[in-house]
């Protein structure tokens, strides 16, 4: 009888860490996606919370300038763990040549790794879209002009939803708001978005990656040469 207790500790061990994980793998992580214009103001930021909020990760940007060749953009990005809590703030500009350089750097990652296109479509499957509004007011100072430009919009965001329903769970009525503004010249727009996708499939997807980007020859490093090289 003496000897049976050791084994039933382990026993009970063993299940409460199954327990365990069982609940952090069906956690979910949660996306929040948020961006206004509203006449020369731009505010973006994205939220990501993990781990019942023990993992956060925040990126905004309050400012984006427009110079006539580029874009800069004032960046914050802020990082929470269990044990650490960083923070960093930094301008970065944008102009033909980055967006051209970035445009290379993903047609490389693109060719190097085996069948991106099906893990993306593959791991998009498992996110759900539970909260999405979009409202846009737009007068181009012309009625007439006002009215086709409404109706363009309209039309972009329709398209956007409907190719969005065909990579992504869609869980709530998708809000959309066109609101013409007839009087004067203006533009604003704000639109926000909620998503999830559990702990497990987000760590399952990670792997998945992870394999594929060993099959090409060079592995990991490769891919960080191409993406952080100057």
């Amino acid at each position: 009888m003496m000897l049976s207790y050791p084994y039933g500790w382990i026993t009970a061990a063993g299940l409460f860490f199954l327990l365990i994980l069982m609940v952090i793998l069906s956690s979910q992580v949660v996306i929040i996606g948020h961006l206004r214009r509203l006449g020369d103001n731009d505010d973006v930021e994205l939220n990501v919370k993990a781990l019942y909020g023990i993992i956060r990760y925040r990126f905004k940007v309050p400012i984006i300038q427009f110079t006539g060749t580029s874009v800069q953009l004032k960046e914050q990005v802020s990082k929470t763990t269990a044990s650490a809590n960083t923070w960093s703030q930094y301008y970065e500009n944008i102009d033909a040549d980055k967006v051209m350089s970035m445009i290379d750097k993903f047609k490389q990652v693109l060719e190097m790794t085996r069948n991106l296109k099906g893990w993306v479509r593959q791991t998009l499957m498992k996110v759900r879209l539970i909260e999405w509004n979009w409202t846009t007011e737009i007068g181009t100072g012309d009625a007439m002009w006002t009215a086709m430009t409404t109706g363009a919009v309209w039309s972009v965001k329709t398209s956007i939803i409907g190719v969005l329903s065909q990579m992504v769970k869609l869980k709530a009525e998708p809000k959309m708001i066109v609101q013409p503004i007839y009087q004067g010249s203006a533009f604003r727009t704000e639109w926000s978005c909620i998503a999830q996708i559990r702990f497990g499939y987000a760590i399952l997807a990670g792997l998945q990656l992870l394999v594929r980007m060993r099959k090409w020859k060079g592995g990991v490093k490769a891919w960080q040469n191409i993406l952080f090289k100057a």
